[in-house]
């Protein structure tokens, strides 16, 4: 198919003997217009391949205007003709990025061969867009098909996860309890001198015996927080901070404000495990510090913030270190919906933000 120009010429004489040469190399002239609005109105019509257009038309819309609006409407290349190659012409002329600009007079073989080579790179043009169109789909796809496997990755560690805190708190922790009975039952049979004579170690025995029931616990916990399903996420997050002040002897404050009794389980998962990563990451790396973590429901949103006191670091030194800690948080934030940013300098602390989208309590979707 041949290609399809518009010629856009307010001489008649010129626009004639345009049209001849271009049918006689072998183009489609869709058209003549002789002025800038008559040119758009063409344009719209019969989208052509290619615009030859004189820069200077008469009337409010001259040539430069016409190929700057067919760039961006309808991406309409344009080659200029013109008798004009001043600065400032060509500086106009500029900003439509032509295809190319010839000056009057030109002969037939320079016209043609700049129509060829505009109509060459467009098309190029046109397949570098069309391949990075595929490639953005393709990675979009691949983005959203990454999703959906982290999110069944996400969802099996917590499935797994609860089931081993389920199996160390039923199984092992139902057998230390029973241990130290039969230690304390064996301690009753013994004759009085025996009994008084072993005592300290007898009780050392079932004072660790009870130290490693409370350290089971805390291991189960850890894995699956069952306060997060029978006393919700604020509850939760609170406990979760005292233990933390407890264990590392790390000052850690939690607030929080409006926060919806209904919060869909798998967001209070995602912002719980969110939390126990920042502790643990305030833990190994900020140094001495203080931590405060707030949880504040807003109308359509919540909102969570981490921030600690430590030693922080230089993200722009540190983006190609990014640790699993912080991509797991940030995957977390997105399969929910929602956002994930953080912020940090050195000697300055480090803070953290996410926000995630409430759903609606039952009874009220409608």
């Amino acid at each position: 198919m041949a290609p399809r120009i518009l010629i856009v010429e307010d001489e008649t004489i010129t626009a004639h003997h345009l049209r001849r040469i271009l049918t006689r190399l072998g183009y489609a002239v869709v058209g003549v217009a002789a002025s800038g609005a008559t040119a758009l109105e063409q344009i719209a019509q019969s989208r052509p391949d290619l615009l030859l257009a004189d820069v200077g038309l008469e009337g409010e819309i001259d040539g430069i205007a016409v190929a700057l609006l067919a760039r961006e409407r309808w991406e309409t290349p344009t080659v200029f003709l013109t008798a004009y190659s001043d600065a400032e012409t060509m500086r106009r002329a500029r900003v439509t990025e032509p295809y190319g600009y010839l000056v009057k007079p030109f002969a037939e073989q320079e016209l043609h061969a700049t129509i060829e080579i505009a109509l060459q790179q467009c098309g190029l043009e046109a397949a570098r867009k069309q391949r990075a169109q595929s490639t953005n789909h393709l990675l979009v796809r691949t983005q959203e098909e990454l999703n959906t496997v982290t999110a069944r990755l996400f969802s099996a560690q917590e499935e797994e996860r609860e089931r081993i805190a389920r199996d160390l708190h039923d199984d092992l922790g139902h057998r230390l309890a029973l241990l130290q009975m039969d230690v304390e039952k064996i301690r009753g049979k013994l004759p009085a001198a025996i009994r008084d004579e072993n005592k300290m170690e007898f009780d050392d025995a079932i004072t660790r015996i009870g130290g490693i029931a409370d350290s089971l616990r805390d291991v189960s916990h850890l894995l699956h927080p069952s306060i997060l399903d029978d006393l919700g996420l604020e509850v939760a997050l609170r406990r979760l901070c005292e233990e933390f002040q407890a264990r590392y002897s790390i000052a850690a404050r939690f607030s929080a404000r409006r926060v919806p009794s209904h919060i869909r389980a798998s967001t209070s998962v995602a912002l719980y495990r969110i939390v126990q990563e920042g502790l643990q990451n305030v833990a190994k790396h900020a140094g001495p510090a203080a931590v405060n973590v707030a949880l504040i429901g807003a109308t359509t949103s919540l909102k969570l913030s981490i921030r600690d006191t430590g030693s922080g670091f230089d993200q722009e030194s540190e983006k190609s270190r990014v640790g699993l800690g912080l991509i797991s948080m940030s995957q977390r934030a997105r399969l929910a919906g929602g956002t994930f940013e953080i912020q940090s300098e050195p000697n300055a602390g480090t803070q953290i933000h996410v926000s995630v989208p409430l759903e609606s309590p039952p009874g009220n979707q409608e």
